[in-house]
């Protein structure tokens, strides 16, 4: 029997050329939903083992990637995006649960008094006159919309500058630019994955009792960069706690920068 999708002689359940699996018969709907339940719940049964391994053991991934054992664990980049999209969708889900910012919410700006005098003048001025007059039509939702659609294309932007930082920290033995960035990859994913069970967590617990989770989350997170970079480089633990500030502070230093240019692109860009 060969294979329906890439014609290569089947010799057991899965193809050894493509990975499909050997399935005959034309499916039905259970089969379809059977198959969309294991994907969801399973994936692949790697998803929850990464998590596991991401949350519990900062710095593993990272060395079992470059070591070579890949198979058990979620592909970094893979891993990234899916918590990227689960937590920047929580977190438009939650601020539309818990703040008004429906088009009645009015921004009160003149704009005959907006006045550009710089670089790009004929260019910058007109859109910057659109982008005032669109803020009082339609309120501050259409700002924070645009802003969070634009914040994870910033996050792209971020983990590649910081990596090249990285650089200058690192000289004997000098690592690989892929392994930095690597590892900020499994740092964000850790991130993303904590303040997804952060804000899970504030929704279900009642108010008065949840002032302890955002000191927990910040500790928990400082705690996890500085072991990261401790298992992930092996220097002692003062080196290590010099250079963590040094990136940290790098980290802030282009975040901060990067969302005041994705503020203003998505003022301007609406």
């Amino acid at each position: 029997m060969n294979c329906a999708n890439c014609g290569v002689t089947l010799y057991g359940r899965y193809c050894a050329d493509c990975g499909q699996r050997r399935d005959s018969a034309t499916p039905t709907v259970g089969h379809l939903a059977e198959e969309t339940i294991e994907t969801l719940t399973h994936a692949d049964s790697r998803l929850w083992r990464t998590l596991r391994a991401l949350l519990t053991r900062p710095g593993m991934l990272t060395r079992e990637y470059f070591a070579g054992r890949r198979a058990r664990y979620l592909p970094p980049i893979r891993l990234y995006l899916v918590l990227s999209v689960a937590f920047f969708l929580l977190l438009a889900l939650d601020q539309r649960s818990t703040v008004d910012l429906s088009s009645e919410t009015r921004i009160d700006t003149d704009c005959a008094a907006l006045e550009y005098r710089g670089p790009f003048e004929a260019t910058v001025r007109p859109r910057l006159q659109e982008a005032c007059l669109r803020l009082q039509s339609q309120g501050a939702a259409s700002f924070e919309s645009a802003f969070l659609r634009n914040v994870p294309k910033a996050m792209f932007v971020l983990l590649p500058l910081v990596a090249a930082g990285m650089l200058l920290f690192y000289w004997r033995p000098r690592p690989l630019y892929v392994e930095h960035l690597l590892h900020l990859v499994h740092n964000q994913s850790a991130i993303y994955a904590a303040l997804v069970i952060e804000i899970l967590l504030d929704r279900a617990i009642p108010d008065g009792y949840d002032g302890f989770l955002a000191p927990a989350l910040l500790g928990y997170l400082v705690w996890y960069c500085y072991r990261s970079m401790r298992v992930c480089y092996g220097e002692s633990r003062l080196v290590t706690l010099g250079k963590f500030t040094a990136i940290a502070f790098l980290y802030l230093l282009f975040a901060a920068m990067l969302l005041i240019f994705t503020g203003i692109a998505s003022v301007l860009g609406g």
